[in-house]
């Protein structure tokens, strides 16, 4: 009989906020809006064109 591991609430949580991250970055990018991000202690803005959506 196969086990499966129950993920740990901490799991479940970054795999929510993962997902919700990369929902918006999406919905930004696929309206042509752009994000700002914080890079090396400044504020930054990112064209849509330049967002990358990463794969959860």
């Amino acid at each position: 009989m196969k086990q499966t591991r129950k993920a740990s609430l901490f799991e479940r949580i970054d795999l929510g906020i993962r997902r919700g991250v990369a929902t918006a970055l999406a919905e930004h990018k696929k309206a042509g809006r752009s994000i700002a991000i914080s890079k090396n202690g400044k504020i930054v803005e990112v064209p849509a064109r330049n967002i990358r959506v990463p794969k959860v």
